[in-house]
């Protein structure tokens, strides 16, 4: 069979709501689809991946790739922001080859699957993990055909994977954003968990079921991508990196003993971290943490079920900082029950902690949340989801007078944490090569972008 898996197009405008330029940085590759890929080509399939925002396909270029290359079945990876570009496509994929399966998975078709089968016409829909259901239906797609709404496969031993299918794409294309990378730009994305078993109200990942690759496998995997690549940096994108202490600690080991020296950062919780690991982490060469900070109000905490407090975040984000890691915070505006005179305290808390680097976003209700099952009772949603990127008021709460306010507050978080002499000051002291000055250079572009000084 052979199967084309494709991520539909978009600009860094729709992206960030902003103009932050295209040339910033943030092509990512589809990890996920590399994964599904790997999975396909281990069962004997031939696959090809289209990655349009990277390459900069549009829909045209799309019917133009699928006519050279001939699949029988069409793979739509969807967020909630991309579900109209989703319902265009497919509905050109069917208008121009009608025989040609398509099928839909991502996060959005997981929660809202019987919408996106009626809004795209498309021949079936995945919930959950696709990997191992997809390469089923490769193998004999009528029975998924009679059904349309098919359930994944969650997989409970992660080492089972093959090592995702990163040849099917160029991947001296991608490149991190100004604050995410170290060494090179061309960081390399792992994952070593799957699931978050916490329950923050925004957060689509929530409840979720927590599974662990083994440290051998993760090593593998590195040292697969030294040789092949000759990698020098890794993102880990896991939503909680040190959620067992004790794997940590033997990962950190592992790096050491097999002598893999690379630049590497992870995302994690402040209060599932102590100053063991942190020291261990930045001895193994991690350099940076992205830690979900997200309120300087105990309230605001407390109404998203985050289950942390001001003061442990306060110790954590300075022990980090201690171990000589760089701590990166998001923060969100908007929140359930906050007031300007709150955001503005979240500003302040922000400053008052000094990461590295802060992200500023808004709250969004995504489907399947609990925060979407509970919007009517904290404020006003609209459902225009090409707005649903973190960076636009979808989601007006009641202390907030219009939207316009809620977006005045996200500039002026950018502005206020941004623009002040001590964080130019520490931001200069670090540059030591040209490599720096153009990653500071891009950063402010950036910067200037989400604080709308582009617009």
């Amino acid at each position: 069979m052979k199967v084309m898996l494709i991520f539909p197009p978009y600009a860094m405008r729709e992206r960030y709501n902003n103009e932050v330029g295209e040339d910033i940085g943030g092509h990512l590759p589809p990890l996920g689809l590399c994964y599904i890929a790997a999975v396909l080509e281990e069962a004997g399939h031939e696959v090809k991946i289209l990655d349009c925002p990277t390459y900069k396909q549009t829909q045209e270029d799309v019917l133009k790739e699928m006519e050279a290359f001939k699949p029988n079945i069409v793979g739509l990876a969807t967020v909630t922001i991309l579900i109209d570009r989703a319902i265009e496509i497919t509905k050109a994929i069917k208008q121009s080859f009608p025989e040609t399966i398509v099928v839909i998975g991502g996060p959005h078709p997981t929660q809202m699957p019987e919408e996106t089968l009626r809004d795209t016409g498309c021949d079936m829909v995945i919930k959950g993990e696709a990997e191992y259901i997809f390469r089923d239906i490769a193998k004999d797609p009528k029975p998924f055909l009679e059904k349309k709404i098919v359930e994944g496969i969650t997989v409970r031993d992660l080492n089972e994977f093959p090592i995702p299918a990163r040849h099917l794409l160029d991947m001296k294309k991608y490149n991190s954003l100004p604050n995410n990378y170290r060494v090179s730009e061309n960081v390399f994305q792992m994952m070593t968990t799957r699931g978050c078993p916490y329950t923050c109200t925004f957060c689509a990942s929530a409840n979720g079921k927590y599974r662990q690759r083994s440290v051998e496998n993760v090593i593998e995997e590195i040292k697969h991508l030294k040789e092949k690549y000759n990698v020098q940096e890794i993102a880990f994108w896991d939503d909680i990196f040190t959620m067992n202490k004790k794997w940590v600690l033997d990962f950190c080991e592992a790096l050491e003993k097999n002598n893999l020296k690379i630049a590497w950062s992870c995302e994690s919780r402040l209060d599932l971290i102590n100053e063991e690991i942190v020291t261990a982490m930045a001895k193994a060469g991690c350099w940076n943490m992205f830690f979900g900070i997200e309120s300087g109000n105990q309230e605001m905490l407390d109404n998203i079920k985050k289950k942390t407090t001001l003061e442990m975040i306060r110790k954590g984000v300075a022990m980090v900082k201690k171990a000589g890691i760089e701590v990166r915070g998001s923060f969100i505006l908007g929140l359930p029950g906050e007031t300007p005179e709150m955001g503005r305290k979240t500003i302040d808390f922000a400053i008052e902690l000094d990461p590295d680097y802060a992200q500023f976003s808004i709250a969004t209700p995504f489907p399947g949340t609990e925060l979407w099952n509970t919007a009517d009772k904290w404020g006003a949603l609209t459902k225009n989801f090409k707005d649903y990127h973190i960076f636009a008021p979808v989601f007006l709460v009641k202390g907030y007078p219009n939207i316009e306010e809620l977006q005045k507050m996200q500039h002026l978080a950018f502005r206020k944490f941004y623009i002040r002499p001590r964080y130019i000051l520490k931001r200069a002291s670090k540059m030591r090569n040209l490599r720096d000055i153009k990653r500071n250079f891009k950063g402010l572009k950036m910067v200037l972008g989400m604080s709308g000084m582009n617009n």
